[in-house]
């Protein structure tokens, strides 16, 4: 698994970028867009082994023309052993000449597990770099004998866009105490179909997990952006949103799981 994600990495490296391009516009179009995204590869954990990886993403949105959008969003995946679903209501506002502020709320459920996550969100652009941060809160939850903590959720990543068809982004997120690394790269080649493009994202964390997916992006909608840096407005590019298992859970000892008083209570 590790060296299936070497190439991600060279991907970025043979980018060719043109002198003349001009800085990528951050700014989605006006009405409602659609999405739909299958992406494949691998997984690996120090619990669930090696694994292939299957993801499908869905959303909409609507951009009004004060600026502030909508949107939902749906996944199912399949890794390590597991099926899963997620999904995520957000709004922002944005101002494409300085950034955008917004919040969502999400959850998602894997082997009897939710993860939740209510967080406010920011993005600020520098000519072609976008900087992006979230800060929240994760709840927690537990099923037997393993638990995921809840605790403080945070994301920081940076986006470099040196043309309207490029997007690469690098990313780190933590929750829980427990950190996570991601990349994503986003290409839109002229011989693809305007509405589509090829992406590559990547994730590493504790307890030895890895993940490397490949996918196609199509958007669709009179407010589908024609830029890689327009359809990535309002996320954190890469990062494993739905993944329970990315940041790790814990097993109970078994001394903690029931305690007495009065009568046995088992957690």
């Amino acid at each position: 698994m590790r060296r299936a994600l070497m190439p991600l990495a060279a991907a970025a490296a043979i980018t060719v970028v043109p002198a003349s391009a001009q800085v990528p516009s951050p700014a989605p179009g006006k009405g409602w867009a659609g999405e739909f995204w299958p992406r494949g590869g691998g997984a690996e954990s120090n619990s669930g082994g090696t694994t292939g990886a299957g993801f499908l993403d869905g959303a909409a949105s609507y951009t009004f023309d004060n600026g502030i959008t909508g949107k939902v969003e749906l996944q199912g995946n399949s890794l390590l052993g597991r099926d899963g679903v997620g999904g995520k209501a957000q709004a922002w506002w944005q101002d494409p000449r300085l950034g955008l502020l917004g919040a969502y709320a999400e959850a998602s459920r894997s082997n009897g597990l939710w993860q939740r996550r209510f967080v406010a969100q920011g993005e600020l652009y520098l000519g072609p770099f976008t900087l992006r941060g979230q800060a929240g809160f994760t709840p927690g939850d537990r099923q037997g004998n393993t638990e995921l903590p809840g605790g403080f959720f945070g994301i920081a990543s940076g986006g470099w866009y040196p043309f309207d068809a490029l997007g690469l982004n690098l990313g780190a997120a933590s929750q829980s105490g427990r950190g996570l690394v991601f990349g994503n790269i986003e290409w839109a080649p002229g011989f693809m179909p305007r509405e589509s493009s090829f992406t590559v994202d990547a994730g590493a964390g504790p307890n030895g997990f890895l993940l490397g997916l490949v996918g196609v992006r199509f958007v669709f909608g009179p407010g589908a952006s024609s830029s890689v840096r327009g359809r990535q407005v309002g996320t954190a590019p890469g990062f494993p949103r739905y993944v329970v298992r990315a940041f790790g859970e814990r097993t109970i000892p078994e001394q903690d799981q029931c305690f007495n008083y009065f009568y046995q209570y088992c957690l």
